[in-house]
C-alpha cells in the first residue's frame, strides 16, 4: 500500500504501536494518531484497523497532488470508516485547505462505500484515556493458566470485590500478591474480569466482577 512520507513538526512524535487485534505494530505520526490505536484496541466493534491506508490523487489549481487518511477501520457490523486524526486546533487554523482534502475523501468514501471521518483529542475522555494506556500496558502480559484460573474461581465465587480484597482472598503474603496482580489487569484487558475503566480512574479499590455475558 501506498504510504505518504512523514513531515516533521513540533508536534511529530513517531514511532510503532504495537496492535494486538491486528497482530503487527502500526506507525504513528503523532501522540493522538497513537491515541486513536488504542481507543480502537478497545472497541469490541473493530475487526482490523491500517495506518495511511490509501492514496487519493486530485488535481488542484490545475496540479496533480494527493492525499492519504491517517486510517482505515474495518468493522465486524456496519460500513468501514476512513479517518483523519487532527488537532482540533489545526481543524479550525487550516479548515479551508483540511476541507478540500476532506472533499476528496468523502468522494473517495462514497464511491467505495465508506464512512469518513475526523478524530481529534475531544473525542476521548483524558481519563478514561489513561486507563486505557495503562490496560494496555499488559495486553502482551505472558499467560499463566494457573494464577488466572485461580483468580477467576475467586471471583466466581463472589459477586464483586476490589482489587485490593481479590489479592487478600488470593494470599495474605504481600509478595506472592505481587505476582498475581498483573494477571488481574490482563484479565481486565482480555474481558473476561469486568472493571468500569469509562468512568472512573483505575486503583486497588476498583470494583471487578467476573464478565459472565
Amino acid at each position: 500500500m501506498t504510504k505518504r512520507k512523514p513531515k516533521k513538526t513540533f508536534r511529530s512524535v513517531t514511532g510503532y504501536f504495537p496492535s494486538k487485534k491486528n497482530d503487527r505494530s502500526l506507525f504513528f505520526e503523532s501522540i493522538l494518531e497513537k491515541t486513536l490505536f488504542i481507543t480502537l484496541e478497545f472497541d469490541d466493534n473493530v475487526l482490523t484497523y491500517l495506518e495511511q491506508p490509501i492514496k487519493i490523487d486530485y488535481k488542484l489549481k490545475n496540479r496533480n497532488t494527493s492525499y492519504h487518511p491517517d486510517c482505515l477501520v474495518n468493522y465486524k457490523k456496519g460500513k468501514s470508516k476512513l479517518i483523519e486524526v487532527k488537532y482540533s486546533t489545526e481543524l479550525i487554523e487550516k479548515k479551508d485547505k483540511l476541507e478540500i482534502k476532506f472533499n476528496q475523501a468523502r468522494l473517495y468514501a462514497e464511491q467505495n462505500d465508506l464512512i469518513f471521518d475526523t478524530f481529534d483529542e475531544r473525542c476521548i475522555d483524558i481519563q478514561t484515556l489513561r486507563n486505557m494506556e495503562f490496560l494496555y500496558s499488559f495486553a502482551f502480559h505472558p499467560c499463566d493458566n494457573e494464577k488466572e484460573q485461580i483468580i477467576l474461581e475467586i471471583l466466581k465465587e463472589n459477586i464483586e470485590v476490589s482489587v485490593s480484597e481479590l489479592l487478600t482472598l488470593i494470599t495474605e503474603n504481600r509478595f506472592e500478591q505481587a505476582k498475581y496482580l498483573p494477571y488481574i489487569w490482563k484479565l481486565v484487558f482480555d474481558k473476561l474480569i469486568k472493571l468500569d475503566y469509562q468512568n472512573i480512574q483505575i486503583n486497588m479499590n476498583s470494583q471487578l466482577r467476573l464478565n459472565d455475558e
